[in-house]
């Protein structure tokens, strides 16, 4: 890289990647800005075999041999309990209601003969640096559902789950930085070339007619 570039680099930095072999400039300034710290964060799958929902008193007839599908509709978290650790200060047993709800299509001879959704939850403990002040956010990355089985009257399912947990604070953080960020140019398609005249400027010359 020659110095001019590098010079270049130093007066306009932009985000990406540093450069690999002299890094990243240092830093003009130290600011305070405050935002959202993530204090900690995790996943976990959680699998949930036979659960089972009645089927509602307004469909009648359903048979066992009917074909049922299920869709996870919406999944939420609730905070129940927070238990400090006295030997690992700052982190917490965080115990979770997770509540699950559920759609589900009964079909026959491929005819929907019932639709209906239900809910379903359970408790959920994770071990989370969450010190007093800090907030839990559980949300779902990804679920499905199925198979299902109809049993006496219910559907019965089994249902995995990929939870995301964090615990957060709005917090004010001094951070190293280098000014306010300036907009570059914005990058468009490239569109075809006007075509000028057009083709069509005159209207068309009439052809004599044949005799």
């Amino acid at each position: 890289m020659s110095d001019g570039v590098r010079v270049q680099q130093v007066d306009q930095v932009v985000p990406g990647p540093c450069d690999p072999v002299y890094g990243c400039p240092e830093p003009t300034e130290i600011v305070c800005i405050e935002t959202v710290k993530v204090y900690d964060f995790c996943f976990q799958t959680d699998r949930r075999e036979n659960v089972c929902f009645p089927i509602p008193a307004a469909f009648q007839g359903i048979l066992p041999s009917d074909l049922v599908t299920c869709e996870i509709v919406q999944v939420t978290c609730q905070e129940v309990s927070r238990q400090e650790d006295p030997n690992n200060p700052g982190f917490a047993d965080v115990t979770l209601l997770v509540t699950v709800t559920m759609q589900f299509t009964i079909r026959r001879n491929d005819n929907v003969v019932a639709q209906f959704e239900d809910s379903f939850g359970f408790l959920k403990t994770v071990l989370l640096c969450a010190p007093e002040g800090t907030v839990i956010q559980c949300e779902s990355a990804g679920s499905r559902c199925g198979p299902c089985v109809i049993i006496n009257g219910q559907v019965c399912c089994e249902v995995d789950l990929c939870l995301l947990i964090q615990s957060k604070a709005l917090v004010k953080l001094l951070v190293p930085a280098y000014g306010f960020c300036v907009p570059a140019p914005c990058v468009t398609l490239p569109k075809p070339p006007l075509v000028c005249p057009p083709e069509n400027l005159f209207p068309p010359q009439c052809v004599p007619p044949t005799t």
